[in-house]
């Protein structure tokens, strides 16, 4: 209420806020000069009612002067940039901007000025466009329909109303289901091939490696039993080459045990894990990559999210050696605000176009990461453009679980 006492307070006094109508160039207060609006009569309405209705609306609103100040917010805005019940509100659109990211429908970034909130500071207006919002820092992402309408007091002030609805996506949802179902065939399909690729190898691990290390193996400890009898040194000198080929295949099975799932992960944990695989990308390519574990990101994940975020840095880590030519990468691992695993890595190479990359044929590393996260109900999210580096970001439930998305 004492935002709307601000807002009538800047053309009005407050008990003549009484009502507003919308005119052909914004919006137009009533009050003190009702001979001015033609197309209906004023209601009037006390402050405290219209602050009320403001609050309690479903959509989120707030009024911008034309100087770039939040005149008022009401709580479905805050709730939509992240901001708590006991958090400071922003005061400025620069401000409200730095905590929303808003995109358009494809989720690409706005051209410069043309953000809703951006038109809102200059006054200007913007018809109902369907649109992306995030909370800046999350993964999240939601659906909504943005609209500016400018607002003239008649007596010198002005602003503009920044209206942010949901809407329900359901072409947006029919069109990614049917990209994730085609992305998935590509994917299921190739998988098969991999799997074939991986049978046939470790087929031939087993025979070229293994099994030549145990036929050696029997075939030297039946030479020891047959010297034992006649002369006992020969069957220790046969005894001692018998040794070496359990030695060779004990280092056989614990290469192909390597191959079939990160060793890292069994004799470290997951923090300890990605530092290694930071520090050996670091010595491989000679580009400099670090690892950021914040404090809460320390206790252990299920073994399932360990497990994902660990591939996702191999993957990522695999494609900016191969295709970015960057000069620096980062790793951030951390906590969401809602407990999920966050997991981050960003380089800042000659950048991705996503959309093309993610359906490229014989590109699979981003369509296994984008399933292999989804499958533990998160999500994840894929930023770039040319020359501008790449991001990969992947948010995943500490209580996550094979099976449908949520």
């Amino acid at each position: 209420m004492d935002d709307v006492a601000a807002l009538a307070q800047e053309g009005a006094p407050p008990d003549s806020i009484g009502s507003f109508h919308s005119t052909g160039s914004g919006m137009t207060q009533s009050g003190d000069q009702p001979e001015q609006v033609h197309e209906a009569p004023a209601v009037p309405l006390p402050a405290a009612a219209l602050a009320a209705a403001f609050a309690a609306l479903p959509v989120g609103m707030a009024v911008i002067a034309d100087d770039g100040r939040i005149v008022v917010m009401n709580e479905a805005l805050a709730a939509m940039c992240g901001v708590g019940e006991r958090d400071a509100r922003p005061t400025r659109a620069g401000e409200l901007a730095a905590l929303m990211d808003i995109r358009d429908a494809d989720g690409a970034p706005l051209p410069e000025g043309q953000s809703p909130i951006e038109i809102a500071g200059d006054g200007g207006s913007l018809p109902e466009a369907p649109m992306i919002v995030r909370v800046v820092g999350s993964a999240q992402a939601r659906p909504v329909a943005c609209a500016v309408t400018p607002i003239d007091d008649g007596d010198g002030w002005g602003g503009a109303l920044m209206t942010v609805r949901e809407r329900l996506a359901v072409t947006d949802d029919r069109s990614a289901l049917e990209d994730s179902q085609a992305a998935l065939r590509v994917l299921v399909a190739d998988r098969e091939r991999v799997q074939a690729e991986e049978r046939r190898r470790i087929a031939r691990d087993l025979h070229d490696d293994l099994q030549q290390s145990l036929s050696a193996l029997n075939m030297r400890l039946g030479m020891a039993e047959d010297a034992l009898a006649h002369d006992p040194e020969e069957a220790r000198q046969w005894l001692v080459e018998s040794q070496r080929n359990v030695i060779d295949a004990a280092g056989a099975t614990r290469r192909i045990i390597e191959d079939l799932r990160p060793q890292g992960l069994y004799h470290r944990a997951l923090v300890g894990a990605l530092r290694d695989l930071a520090d050996a990308f670091t010595a491989r390519t000679g580009v400099e990559c670090d690892l950021a574990a914040l404090p809460d990101a320390m206790p252990e994940p299920p073994e399932e999210v360990a497990d994902c975020i660990y591939r996702i840095a191999q993957e990522s880590l695999t494609n900016i050696a191969k295709h970015a030519g960057a000069t620096s990468v980062h790793m951030r691992l951390e906590r969401s605000t809602t407990g999920a695993m966050r997991f981050t890595v960003a380089d800042d190479g000659r950048g991705l176009d996503v959309p093309t990359a993610r359906f490229q044929e014989g590109s699979y590393g981003l369509l296994g990461m984008s399933e292999r996260v989804r499958a533990l109900n998160g999500e994840m999210r894929v930023t770039g453009s040319p020359g501008k580096g790449t991001t990969v970001e992947a948010e995943i439930p500490l209580a996550a679980a094979a099976g449908d998305p949520a």
